[in-house]
C-alpha cells in the first residue's frame, strides 16, 4: 500500500476515534437530585458571591465601631527652617501620642514631644523625656453617659443584624428560585414521557388499523382519523422536547454552571400531605422573617437616634484637667491655651457652652421623633399583613393537597376507562374515535396531576421562604457559609 494512503486511512481512523470520544462526551447526561442543585447554586451563583463579599466590608465595618474604645496610638515628626531679619533657624523634633476613649464620653490623652536638633545648641539627641503631658476631657452633658457614647456601637450591632438578614434573604430567593426551576424542569420532562407514551400508542392503533386494512377488514378511509392523531401526537412530543430544553437552560443559568452541560432531574414527583397548625406558623413567622426582624431594628435604631438627637439640646458642659509629667517650659496643651512650667504642674476647668438658635439640632430632635413614630407604624402594619398572609397561605395550602387528592383520582380513573375501551376495542365494541377520546382525557389528568403535585410541593417551599425557615430546612448554617476570603 503506497504511504500516501497508510497515512490518509491513520487520519481517518484518528479523526473517527476522537469524534466518537467527542460524542460520548457530549451526550453524557448527568443524573441531578434537587439536593446537588441547591448546593451547585450557593456554590457558583454569582449572586451569592457577591452577596458574601458585601459581608467582607460590612462586618469590618462592625468591628471598627466595636473598638472605639480601644487606645488610638499615632507617631508625629517635624522639622522646619526659618529666616527671620536675617537670622537663620531650624529644628527637628519627633513625639507621639496616645488617645483612649472611655464609655461615660471621657477620653485620655498622652502627648510626648522631644527635639532632636536644633540651631541654638547644635545637639543631637539631646535631653529626652521633657515634654510628656497626660489630659483628661470629661463631657458632663451633651456628649456625656455610657447610653450617649455606646450608642454608635449598638447601632452598628443592629445594622450588622439587618446585613446578615438581607445575606439570608438572598440565600432564600436563591434556593427557592432554584428549586422552582429544578421542578419546573421536572414537570417538563414527566411531560415528555406522557406525550412519548401517547405517541406510541396512537402510532401501534395506527399500525394495527393498517393491517386490518391490507386484510380487507377496514377501509382505508378509516386510516385518516388514525394518521391525523399520530400526526397531532408528534406534534406535542416536539412541543414538550423544546419545552425541556428550555427549563433546562433556565436552571444552568441560575446554577451559573456550562450551558451545554446535559443535566436530568432523577427527583420523582412525589407529595405528602404536611399537617400545618395556624398558630406554630405565626410563632415561625414573627422569629425567623427577615423582613419582621429588620423592622424590629429599624424601630431599635429609631429608638437611639432620638436618644442621641434629644442629648444634642443640651448644654456642653466639659471638664478638662492636664498634669504635666516631665519638665518643661515650653510645652501647650491646645485645649488650655496655657503654657506648662515644669513637672507636677496640672490644671482643672470647667466649659460651658450655650447654644440659642440653632435651629439645625431642633429639626434634628424632629426627624428623629417622625421616624420612630412612622418604624412604629410600619411595624405594626407589616405585623398584621403577615397575620393575613400567614392565615391565607395556610388556607391555600390545605386547598391545594385536596386538589392533588382529586387529581390523583380523575387520573386513576381515566387511566381505568382507557383499558376498559380498549379492551372493547379488541372485541369490537367501541371505536378509534372513543379509544383516542379517551386517551386525550388520561393525557390531561397525567398533565394535571404532575401539574398540581408540583404546585403543592411549590406552595410548600414558598412557605418555607415566607416563614424565614428555608436555610433550616436545607440545613445550611450562615456562619460556616461565610468564610469568604478575598483573592
Amino acid at each position: 500500500m503506497p504511504l500516501i494512503w497508510v497515512i490518509l486511512v491513520a487520519l481517518l481512523f484518528t479523526m473517527s476515534c476522537g469524534s466518537a470520544v467527542a460524542a460520548s462526551s457530549k451526550e453524557e447526561v448527568q443524573n441531578m437530585t434537587l439536593a446537588e442543585a441547591v448546593t451547585l447554586a450557593l456554590r457558583h451563583s454569582r449572586t451569592v458571591e457577591s452577596a458574601y463579599l458585601d459581608r467582607l466590608v460590612q462586618k469590618f465595618d462592625l468591628q471598627t465601631a466595636q473598638n472605639k474604645f480601644f487606645p488610638d496610638f499615632a507617631f508625629t515628626s517635624s522639622a522646619s527652617q526659618e529666616q527671620t531679619a536675617g537670622k537663620s533657624a531650624h529644628s527637628t523634633d519627633v513625639g507621639g501620642e496616645a488617645v483612649l476613649k472611655v464609655p461615660t464620653g471621657g477620653e485620655f490623652s498622652l502627648s510626648w514631644t522631644q527635639p532632636v536638633h536644633t540651631s541654638e545648641d547644635e545637639q543631637w539627641l539631646g535631653d529626652f523625656g521633657n515634654d510628656i503631658a497626660l489630659s483628661f476631657t470629661q463631657p458632663l452633658l451633651k456628649g456625656g453617659g455610657v447610653q450617649v457614647n455606646r450608642a454608635d456601637q449598638i447601632l452598628a450591632e443592629y445594622k450588622e443584624h439587618n446585613n446578615v438578614l438581607t445575606l439570608q434573604t438572598t440565600l432564600m430567593d436563591t434556593i427557592t428560585q432554584v428549586v422552582h426551576a429544578y421542578r419546573s424542569l421536572l414537570l417538563a420532562q414527566r411531560g415528555l414521557e406522557i406525550d412519548r407514551l401517547s405517541l406510541e400508542r396512537s402510532q401501534g392503533l395506527l399500525e394495527s388499523d393498517q393491517m386490518l386494512v391490507k386484510e380487507g377488514r377496514k377501509a382505508k378511509v378509516d386510516l385518516i382519523e388514525n394518521e391525523a392523531n399520530v400526526a397531532k401526537r408528534e406534534l406535542g412530543f416536539m412541543t414538550s422536547q423544546n419545552d425541556v430544553e428550555t427549563k433546562k437552560l433556565d436552571l444552568l443559568k441560575l446554577l451559573d454552571i456550562d450551558r451545554h452541560t446535559l443535566i436530568e432531574p432523577s427527583d420523582s414527583i412525589k407529595a405528602e400531605p404536611v399537617e400545618l397548625h395556624l398558630e406554630t406558623l405565626l410563632d415561625l413567622v414573627f422569629t425567623n422573617r427577615s423582613e419582621y426582624q429588620q423592622a424590629l431594628n429599624t424601630l431599635k435604631m429609631a429608638e437611639t437616634n432620638m436618644l442621641l438627637a434629644k442629648n444634642k439640646q443640651l448644654w456642653q458642659l466639659d471638664l478638662e484637667t492636664r498634669y504635666n509629667m516631665t519638665d518643661s517650659g515650653s510645652y501647650t496643651i491646645d485645649t488650655l491655651e496655657e503654657e506648662s512650667s515644669g513637672a507636677g504642674d496640672y490644671s482643672v476647668a470647667m466649659k460651658l457652652k450655650i447654644p440659642f438658635g440653632i435651629e439645625s439640632i431642633e429639626r434634628e430632635l424632629v426627624q428623629a421623633k417622625v421616624t420612630y413614630r412612622k418604624a412604629k407604624i410600619a411595624l405594626q402594619e407589616l405585623r398584621e399583613n403577615l397575620q393575613i398572609s400567614v392565615q391565607n397561605t395556610y388556607r391555600d395550602i390545605g386547598m391545594q393537597w385536596k386538589q392533588v387528592e382529586l387529581s390523583q383520582k380523575a387520573r386513576a380513573l381515566s387511566q381505568k376507562q382507557l383499558d376498559i375501551e380498549l379492551e372493547k376495542l379488541k372485541s369490537g365494541q367501541s371505536s378509534n374515535f372513543q379509544v383516542m377520546t379517551y386517551q386525550d382525557r388520561l393525557i390531561t389528568a397525567q398533565y394535571d396531576e404532575n401539574s398540581k403535585k408540583i404546585d403543592y410541593l411549590n406552595a410548600l417551599t414558598d412557605l418555607d421562604k415566607f416563614l424565614g425557615t428555608t436555610l433550616e430546612h436545607w440545613g445550611i448554617d450562615l456562619k460556616n457559609a461565610e468564610k469568604v476570603e478575598l483573592p
